[in-house]
């Protein structure tokens, strides 16, 4: 994929995290417009998929003590705390997934879940 087409499907993503949880914190419930993924951007069988997705607020995502970028280990159990062990093994599973979609296919794949958003 091209970088430009990378970008708008980043673009893409992120507005369906954040509408996906009403622009809302998952960790605290405050008002929140930063998507997170769970399992990094590098791995591409999870970068567009949207149950890797989590809107946080800006202390949980990056200054907070126990933010995603901060405190990585306190959030990833604050995070399996709220959606389970199933949600994580599911997760997990897509992420070993060898990613060959195309940019045609993710968008397709990001407006149909956007149509169940808005």
């Amino acid at each position: 994929m091209k970088k430009a087409e990378i970008k708008k499907l980043d673009k893409k993503w992120g507005l369906l995290i954040r509408e996906n949880f009403k622009h809302k914190c998952v960790i605290c419930g405050k008002p929140a417009n930063n998507p997170h993924h769970y399992y990094g951007r590098r791995n591409r069988s999870t970068r567009w998929y949207i149950e890797n997705g989590i809107c946080l607020c800006a202390s949980c995502h990056t200054f907070g003590s126990r933010s995603a970028h901060q405190a990585p280990e306190h959030f990833r159990k604050d995070i399996l705390d709220k959606w389970g062990e199933k949600w994580l093994k599911d997760l997990g599973k897509q992420s070993l997934k060898i990613c060959k979609s195309d940019y045609e296919t993710v968008y397709k794949y990001l407006e149909g879940k956007l149509d169940n958003y808005i």
